[in-house]
Parts: C-alpha cells; structure tokens; sequence
C-alpha cells in the first residue's frame, strides 16, 4: 500500500516560548513525519501573504503557551492583547475551512472560542514541565492523530487547485481609473500577472470563476460594489488587499476588520494619487513574496525555536575597525539577544559587487536600534561619524532608540552632547545589553 504524502501544514506559535514549542514539537513529530512552514514575521504582517500560506496548507496547528508564572492570572484586556495575532491566524484557518488543531494554555479559553470543526486543546502550562507524571502527552497524541486522519482526506482534493500563482486580479472602479495603470505597472514590475476584472462586478458564475482563478486580488472600497466584492472575497478566502482613497464615502472596516487589533484593518492601502499608491502597494508587494521558513527535521526546529525567541528589532552596530575587539564582544552578546545585528566588517554582510555605502545606509534607515562604541578613532573616522549622525537623526525622529558607549574618556561630539550614554569604565558589555532589553517594549 502506497504511504499518504507528506503533509505540508501551516504552524502558528509564540515566537518568544523556545520551551513550550519544543515541546509539543516532540510530541507532534514523534507521530509523524509533516512539513511545517511558519510566518517569521521579518518586517509587518500582510494578511495577504498569510491568506496564501493557510490557503497553501493541507492544515493549521496552533501552540500558543502564556509568559511567565504558570499560575498568573490575567484579566480578560491582557488576555486578548497576547493572542490577538494568534486569533487573526486562527481565524483565517477557519475561513480558510482547514483542519485546525490548537494547543493552547488553558487561560486563553476565554478567547478562544471557535467552531466545533476546530480542535482545541487546552492544557495547565504547569503540565509541560511534569515530563513523567503528566497525561498531557498522551491527549495531544490523540488529538493530533485524529487531526492528521483529516488533514490526509483534504489534501489531495486541496492539491487540485484551481488559482493561477502569479495572476493578481484588479476590481477597480471607474472614479479611479489612473489606480489601474499605476498598480499594473507595479504587479508586472515585481513579475505578477495583473488581470483586470469587470465593472460593475457582479456576483455571478462568471466573477466567481475569475476570482477564484487569481491568486489574489486588489479591490477598490471607494464604492459599494467594491463594498460587496470585498465582503465576497473576504468570506469566501480569496487573499485580498483593499484600496482606499480620501474620496471614499466610507469603508467596511468595522464589519469586515473591525475585530481584529491587527492585520487587515492596518493593511488597507490609502492613497490619493496614482503615485503614492504605488508606493504604498511597494511594501506589500515585497513582503507577500517572502518565502516563508521551512520546518522538516528537529534540527531545523531546535535552530528555528531558538531564533524566533529573540527580538526582532534589527540592530546597527557602529564602531571604527581599531576597535575590533570591543566590537566582537558586544556583536556575540547582541546576536545572542536579537535575531538582526548589521556589523558591516563581518564577513557577507555586503555583498561582493554592491555599494558598500548604499548597502550600509539601507541597512542603518531599516534599524530600530543603533549601538555607537565611540573612541578617538572613532570620532577621526569620517564614515563613523556618518553613521553617528545619520543614526541620532533617526533617533530624534523617533525611528531608533541610541546606544552610545564611550570606550575611553573622550569629549563627546556637539550632536550627542545632550544623549544618555554608557561608560565602559563603568559597565560591562553585558550589562549595557541587559539594560537595552529592558527599555525595550515587552514582547506579545
């Protein structure tokens, strides 16, 4: 008898609980052999590109573990606030109609409630570390072993699919008709197929078998027709990105969108000419196309786990090459701690052939925290003193929280005269980290 194919399952998770996935990794692999691909979430959360991904899948399982003491209590705002880009996943496998299994600590059951096809698992966190006295392991075998049974019935009828992978439809009314050149050019640019869909719409056999043809579509809400189409695709799990312009006489935000903290009520794309919609579409497009992490052996799951549970603010190590040693020490103890650290002198940073320096202020605009090691060769360097500066502008404007540590006694530069800094006479490395990540805002 043939062995059923691989299972290829989309996986939502606490990134910052390396234990508690670990965990049910164990339990779940030991049943079987199944590819899991998860959303790393390098740069913001496209429901379009995460609609693809649980549209893709042959199912969904969830694990979302709470922080902390296994026995806090929360109050219900907290409660909601830690599951909310959980609850967004978890409600587009329902939409998307999947076999959904969630382990979730008990605590969230009060906002967790999903239909019966899902199946959820509560669990007492306390059980996760009673290994040999626990009957926690033996109910997720269960529940898991049902799961898979139906995920193997779907998959092939899902293999089917009827989407073309590179065909984006455009339902774009006539008010807004230079929306349609500009977003064509911007689909062909990053290699989609854009497809103009007729107007009005209407929704008929003919509109359905367009839609579901697309891979995903781009729809106008300046009208209600557009209203309509969105409430469509929305409900019936076509990946969509909506458009809006100052001219709309409202939008469906509050049906659609409105429950959800995050995800599609901030991924609505406003614009008010054929130029800024472009550039607000750019990110989108670049972000949907983002390969998404593959998990298929415990190795790779032991190395994924333990990367997702740090920050993912991107750090900017600055310092002048004298001070290379100092550098090393503050590089190990920010990648311990960060899963971005740009150290332009560490080997593949930048790319044989590229400009150095545009590679480096693209990577400096991108970060969320700038870390100055400052010396006399520091302040001698005139591309040093480039990166000071450009990172304090940042900082002023709010887009970067400043680091600087004097390595030595030295006289700081006028622009860093009024900036809190750290001495290294005075303290360690470690602890100059340390205090970062408490500044930091507390992780979901």
């Amino acid at each position: 008898m043939e062995s059923p194919a691989r299972l290829n399952v989309f996986l939502s998770h606490r990134y910052h609980s390396p234990a508690e996935n670990l965990y049910f990794w164990e339990l779940l692999s030991s049943a079987e052999d199944v590819s899991f691909r998860v959303d790393e979430a390098v740069s913001f959360t496209s429901p379009v590109r995460l609609e693809r991904m649980i549209r893709d899948a042959d199912g969904f399982v969830g694990i979302h573990p709470l922080p902390g003491d296994p026995r806090a209590v929360h109050l219900l705002p907290r409660l909601r606030h830690m599951a909310r880009y959980f609850r967004l996943e978890l409600g587009m496998a329902v939409r998307a109609r999947k076999p959904t299994v969630v382990f979730h600590d008990q605590r969230l059951l009060p906002v967790l409630r999903a239909p019966e096809s899902v199946r959820l698992v509560p669990y007492d966190a306390q059980e996760t570390e009673a290994a040999t006295h626990s009957a926690l392991p033996g109910k997720v075998e269960s529940v898991y072993r049902g799961f898979l049974a139906e995920a193997h019935l779907s998959a092939s009828a899902q293999r089917r699919r009827s989407h073309h992978q590179r065909r984006v439809g455009l339902v774009v009314s006539p008010g807004n008709r230079s929306a349609t050149p500009a977003l064509t050019e911007a689909l062909e640019e990053h290699s989609w197929e854009p497809v103009v869909l007729p107007w009005p719409p209407r929704l008929d056999l003919d509109l359905f078998t367009r839609l579901r043809a697309c891979d995903w579509v781009i729809v106008d809400l300046d009208t209600v027709p557009g209203h309509l189409v969105a409430a469509f695709t929305h409900g019936q799990f076509v990946p969509t990105l909506p458009i809006v312009s100052p001219r709309a006489p409202g939008t469906p935000e509050e049906t659609l969108y409105g429950g959800s903290a995050t995800g599609h009520r901030k991924a609505i794309v406003r614009w008010d000419d054929p130029d800024g919609l472009v550039a607000a579409v750019e990110p989108h497009l670049r972000v949907i196309d983002e390969q998404p992490r593959y998990i298929g052996s415990t190795a790779q799951a032991l190395d994924y786990f333990r990367s997702a549970a740090k920050r993912n603010e991107r750090v900017f190590l600055s310092y002048a090459s004298a001070n290379h040693d100092h550098a090393a020490t503050f590089s190990q103890l920010l990648n311990e701690r960060f899963q971005n650290v740009f150290d332009f002198r560490r080997h593949g940073a930048i790319g044989v052939g590229e400009d150095w320096l545009d590679d480096l202020m693209g990577n400096l605009a991108k970060s969320a925290v700038g870390v100055l090691l400052l010396s006399k060769e520091y302040m001698e360097s005139k591309y040093c003193m480039l990166e000071a500066r450009e990172l304090y502008r940042h900082s002023i404007e709010g887009d970067v929280r400043l680091v600087p540590v004097c390595l030595e006694k030295l006289d700081l530069p006028d622009f860093l005269q009024r900036t809190q800094y750290r001495n290294l006479a005075r303290h360690t490395p470690q602890g100059i980290v340390t205090e970062l990540l408490d500044q930091l805002p507390p992780t979901a």
